[in-house]
């Protein structure tokens, strides 16, 4: 049997318990809504994305091959410009695939990670306030 749940927990867990994003003071949220608040950040919100399950070997003790993917929403802003906001997003998010990547089984949950597609979600500019934010889509295999 496929179990997202473990798999999201492991991503939490990996990511609420590093030690270079608990330093910075990151905030790991799953499934809430998405962060507007700049005090919060560098924030990281998990959500449960796609799921394809496909038939394996019949009679197998792991009968079915998937692919999952999340989605991490990674934040990070600033009071200054929005140059600031992009180099600390920068950074946020290369502190975060640098804790993904230190585990590519995510406690084994899954076989293996096999991409981590990241593209520019969000940029929410106000008066003197820049809060970006950057999507990760999390791409791994799985049986069960």
């Amino acid at each position: 049997m496929i179990h997202v749940e473990s798999v999201t927990a492991a991503v939490t867990t990996r990511l609420s318990t590093d030690p270079v994003l608990v330093s910075s003071a990151f905030r790991v949220q799953e499934g809430e809504a998405l962060n507007r608040d700049l005090g919060l950040t560098p924030w990281v919100g998990l959500y449960y994305g796609n799921l394809v399950l496909a038939p394996g070997t019949l009679g197998g003790t792991q009968p079915w091959r998937a692919g999952l993917e999340l989605f991490l929403y990674v934040q990070q802003g600033s009071h200054r410009s929005g140059q600031e906001a992009t180099r600390l997003l920068s950074r946020a998010q290369r502190l975060v695939l640098d804790a993904l990547v230190g585990d590519p089984t995510l406690s084994g949950t899954v076989l293996t990670l096999t991409a981590l597609e990241i593209t520019p979600f969000h940029r929410d500019v106000t008066e003197n306030t820049w809060l970006f934010t950057n999507e990760i889509a999390l791409k791994a295999d799985l049986r069960g």
